[in-house]
């Protein structure tokens, strides 16, 4: 498995990628800063097309 990062290629091998996967999830807490982690992908869609039209 391999990943790009700010033009920096890490490859991972299969005990690096299962503990990743494994890494218990955190909660994120609440605040008043715009982010997408909660909306549906019919809403976070809708968000980022907006996005892209507002840059033309």
């Amino acid at each position: 498995m391999a990943t790009k990062a700010l033009e920096t290629n890490y490859t991972l091998n299969e005990y690096e990628a299962k503990e990743i996967l494994m890494t218990p999830r955190k909660l994120i807490k609440e605040s008043h800063i715009f982010n997408d982690i909660n909306l549906s992908r019919e809403e976070k869609i809708k968000h980022a097309a907006s996005i892209l039209k507002s840059r033309r």
